[in-house]
């Protein structure tokens, strides 16, 4: 019931986590890179090959849905394309951390290389509830519309999402191969997760505290640009 639980819960942040262009691409590369580093780094040279195709297959469609060889050329993944991704996710860290006898990764690194993804999810779908909305309801307080509320391009807002979990993801890898204790690297990941909802509970003073440092309004532009 668990393992259904992870699977369920890994393919629905990897598609609620689609919201601009490039994001559900640039967290999968980083998640299969990341695993894919730790499985060569352990012997397991057939899974991290994997990674590695998984990782190049996805990078042509990041080119085309950045508009990166036009616009005219764009692509989306859609939600059948989004769950595909969650779900290849998972089952590889399934894979990884519970072979019986010659496991790759411990699973609490798993949950650091899928941390932003899944404490977003989280953490949304709790202030949902908490309000007594349905946890699917559809609204704008996911990590990418905080940074484009700051003031923060589109483009910018995915390479600053990418960084923090590239930064998460290399906090695992570290755990890992430091085989620092299973209990400090969960508690970690608690103590992450915990700020990150504390983030929004206060997040309107925290883009309103940003955008007056920034001098833009509501909408991310320059004051002096919106009166123009």
């Amino acid at each position: 019931m668990l393992t259904v639980f992870a699977v369920i819960g890994a393919i629905n942040a990897f598609n609620m986590v689609d919201g601009i262009d490039g994001l559900l691409g640039g967290l999968a590369t980083v998640t299969f890179a990341s695993l894919g580093t730790l499985l060569y780094l352990n012997g397991h040279l057939s899974m991290a090959y994997l990674c590695l195709v998984l990782t190049v297959i996805i990078l042509p469609y990041l080119m085309f849905n950045l508009g990166l060889l036009g616009r005219e050329r764009k692509v989306f993944m859609g939600d059948a394309g989004s769950m595909l991704i969650g779900f290849t996710v998972v089952w590889f860290l399934l894979l990884a951390s519970q072979h019986p006898t010659n496991a790759a990764i411990r699973p609490v690194t798993g949950l650091w290389l899928i941390a932003l993804p899944l404490m977003d999810m989280t953490a949304i779908m709790f202030r949902r509830v908490k309000r007594g909305d349905s946890p699917f309801k559809p609204d704008r307080e996911h990590l990418h519309h905080i940074f484009q509320r700051v003031g923060l391009s589109s483009r910018q807002t995915l390479a600053t999402i990418c960084l923090l979990a590239s930064s998460l993801a290399s906090i695992g890898i570290l755990g890992e191969l430091l085989q620092i204790h299973e209990t400090i690297m969960f508690v970690g990941f608690l103590a992450c997760f915990g700020g990150y909802c504390l983030m929004l509970r206060y997040i309107w003073r925290i883009t309103s505290f940003f955008r007056s440092k920034l001098g833009k309004n509501e909408f991310g532009e320059k004051i002096g640009e919106a009166r123009n």
